[in-house]
């Protein structure tokens, strides 16, 4: 699920607008997504915002129904600098640094990657990790996470 050409590092987006629409081109053509994904995506993120505030880093995991994933994969997108996401739960804004693009073609397995995921926002360490890493140390990161919570 994790590899390289996933990992998206400094990126400049400025809005979720343009983050999602970038990324879904990007997805699309490496085989990752359906037509339908874009849509999808900013339609879920509109009803069930997923921005997370943490002592380290404003975060988010957008991701869509697994009828719209055709390769299983998480995407991990640093931005250069924050963009407005709505906070989960509260609606409240959040600037997001770094997201989590989920792309679960194992409906059953969203959930615990969803779990295991939320679990290394509380790690401070992991965190700071993920936002200063190269690709290879973000991988290792977050495989060392997925174990974990497994």
């Amino acid at each position: 699920m994790l590899n390289e050409e996933l990992i998206y590092l400094d990126m400049p987006y400025s809005t979720q607008n343009e983050l999602f629409e970038e990324m879904s081109k990007k997805f699309l053509e490496l085989g990752y997504v359906n037509e339908e994904y874009l849509d999808a995506l900013k339609k879920r993120e509109e009803e069930f915002p997923t921005g997370i505030k943490t002592q380290v880093a404003g975060l988010a995991i957008p991701h869509v129904d697994s009828k719209y994933i055709k390769k299983a994969g998480i995407a991990v997108v640093r931005l250069k600098k924050p963009i407005l996401f709505q906070e989960m739960c509260t609606n409240n804004d959040v600037d997001v640094n770094l997201v989590f693009m989920l792309l679960v073609k194992d409906k059953s397995k969203q959930v615990t990657t969803l779990s295991a995921l939320m679990g290394c926002f509380s790690n401070e360490e992991a965190l700071k990790q993920l936002m200063t890493g190269s690709k290879a140390e973000i991988i290792e990161e977050l495989e060392k996470i997925l174990e974990e919570n497994e």
